[in-house]
C-alpha cells in the first residue's frame, strides 16, 4: 500500500514539475506587430527584433483583419497601453482600437498564427482606464503573454497570467523583446 502511495505521490510531483516548466510556443517570421491604443509599441517590437536579427517584421499600427488576410504573417504581436494624442491623430478611440484588434486576432487565428499579447512601455501605460481596457480585451485573446518588468513592478501581470491559464514572459525592457522572440524561434 505505501509503494502505491509514493508511486502516485512521484507522479504528481513529476506532472507538477512539466506543468511549472511548460513549452513556450515556436515564435515564427514573418512577425507583424500592431498596438491597440496607437501608442509607439508595436515600433518598439519591430526595433528590438530587428536589432536582435528576428526579421521580417512589419509593423502597423492600423493593420486591419482584411489586410492580415491578405498576409503572409506567422506570429502577430498586439500591444496594449493607450496613447491619447496617437489615437487623436489617428482618428480613432479606445473602443475602435478595441474592436479593430479583436478582430484582427480572430483572424490571426483563424490564420493558425500565433499571437502574444505585449506590453511593454511600462507603469506608464498601465494609468487610465484606456489602459486597463486594451489589456482587458487582448491579454485574454492571446495565446502568450510578454511584459517587460516595469510593467509588472506591481506582479499584475503574475496574477493575470494566472487567471487566465497564459504562459507569462518577462523581459527586462524593451531591448529583451527582440533578444526573447529570436530565443522562441
Amino acid at each position: 500500500m505505501k509503494r502505491k502511495g509514493l508511486f502516485l505521490a512521484v507522479c504528481v510531483v513529476c506532472l507538477m514539475a512539466g506543468l511549472a516548466f511548460a513549452e513556450l510556443p515556436k515564435v515564427e517570421t514573418p512577425i507583424i506587430a500592431t498596438t491597440c491604443g496607437q501608442s509607439p509599441g508595436a515600433m518598439m517590437v519591430k526595433m528590438s527584433s530587428m536589432q536582435a536579427k528576428v526579421t521580417p517584421i512589419e509593423d502597423s499600427k492600423t493593420i486591419t483583419a482584411q489586410e492580415l488576410s491578405e498576409k503572409d504573417g506567422k506570429t502577430l504581436v498586439v500591444t496594449t497601453g493607450t496613447s491619447m494624442k496617437g489615437m487623436g491623430a489617428a482618428g480613432t478611440n479606445v473602443d475602435k482600437e478595441i474592436a479593430r484588434c479583436t478582430a484582427l486576432i480572430e483572424a490571426a487565428k483563424k490564420k493558425g498564427m500565433l499571437v502574444i499579447g505585449a506590453h511593454v512601455e511600462g507603469m506608464a501605460r498601465r494609468t487610465d482606464a484606456s489602459d486597463e481596457a486594451t489589456i482587458k480585451a487582448i491579454m485574454p485573446l492571446a495565446d502568450v503573454i510578454m511584459v517587460i518588468e516595469d510593467s509588472n513592478s506591481d506582479g499584475f501581470f503574475t496574477e493575470y497570467a494566472k487567471e487566465q491559464g497564459k504562459e507569462l514572459i518577462v523581459v527586462k525592457d524593451a531591448l529583451g523583446i527582440g533578444a526573447k522572440l529570436a530565443e522562441l524561434k
